[in-house]
């Protein structure tokens, strides 16, 4: 039994000291960007440095290496919760009322899932939401073939990008909109262009004016330049669009990671999405797609000029991402 006890100890106990190096590594990730992988990590990290901070040191013998272990998961803890906690406290602050005599936008943005076919469930998400605009990412030829028609009678005014990899997205609109032909919106299904945009602008009936652009970034992992480039390429785009502007779609990255916060300082976006989980809804494994909590943040809404009102996760729609709903007004009307 002793003998059980100590291995039990020892696993504990080296449980928690990869859980708290793995959380002051990330906290480094400014400095070096292999770090920064491991803020994607940190909802995980957070529990396990909490409950190592709880529990682990009090299992353990007294002596040094238990004061150890107990400096070693409050490091840890601090290290999590100083990126953890004011992206949480931020998701708790109030949203801005809407003023009076401005014309609201409701929008939805939300990764398909490439393996997703059941474009009705998708339908009857899209049916209790109601949103003016719709932006989808991973929307291939199959799902664009069954879903488009079903909203075409609602969502009379469309623009699809055919590409490679994370080059299929969809916009699907109530309102009249104009497309930047930029060269970011492939046409070709069997062409090598890994990822893209679509920009579109619109008019809204008081008479202001945003843009709107969705995209699909590439995971950071395992090439992390590949996302920074993307990244880059994403912020020129952004400064050649003037005016009121909403960036939305699957980024590949969380709210927690240097890549994204440094991207939207850069690109002078606010991020309107915190803390909301939204990947993964379904993991792989006895064979199948089963559902599972998602856990990480990497669908967001970045806005520059634009005053979002509510946000949220909507339902599932049998896609591995949830979707991500708001309602938005400009702030600044063209006089």
């Amino acid at each position: 039994m002793r003998l059980i006890i100590s291995a039990l100890r020892f696993i504990l106990g080296t449980g928690a000291l990869v859980f708290s190096v793995m959380a002051i590594l990330a906290v480094l990730g400014f400095a070096v960007p292999y770090f920064d992988l491991l803020n994607h990590l940190q909802a995980v990290l957070f529990i396990g440095t909490l409950l190592s901070l709880l529990f682990v040191p009090a299992i353990l013998r007294r002596g040094n290496w238990r004061r150890f272990m107990l400096a070693a998961t409050a490091t840890g803890f601090f290290a999590s919760a100083i990126t953890v906690v004011p992206e949480f406290a931020a998701s708790l602050q109030p949203r801005p009322p809407v003023a009076e005599g401005r014309a609201t936008v409701k929008v939805m943005t939300h990764n398909l899932f490439g393996m997703n076919y059941d474009m009705l469930r998708v339908l009857d998400v899209i049916r209790k939401e109601q949103p003016d605009i719709i932006a989808v990412q991973e929307f291939f030829g199959e799902q664009r073939s069954e879903l488009a028609p079903l909203l075409k009678e609602t969502y009379p005014y469309s623009a699809f990008c055919r590409g490679g990899k994370r080059a299929n997205l969809g916009l699907f609109s109530k309102i009249p909109f104009e497309q930047a032909q930029d060269g970011a919106c492939p046409d070709n299904a069997y062409g090598d262009q890994r990822t893209a945009h679509i920009l579109a602008r619109f008019a809204l009936a008081d008479g202001s004016q945003f843009s709107l652009l969705t995209t699909h970034l590439d995971w950071p992992a395992p090439r992390m330049a590949r996302q920074r480039e993307e990244f880059d390429l994403l912020a020129s785009a952004i400064q050649q669009v003037s005016g009121p502007l909403v960036v939305v779609g699957d980024f590949n990255s969380t709210s927690w990671s240097y890549a994204l916060r440094n991207f939207a300082r850069g690109a002078g976006l606010t991020r309107e999405d915190h803390s909301l989980l939204t990947y993964p809804t379904l993991f792989h494994y006895f064979g199948a797609w089963r559902p599972t909590l998602p856990f990480l943040p990497l669908d967001h809404v970045l806005t520059r000029d634009v005053a979002v009102h509510e946000l949220h996760a909507a339902s599932a729609t049998g896609s591995d991402h949830l979707p991500v709903v708001f309602t938005m007004s400009v702030e600044k009307p063209a006089e």
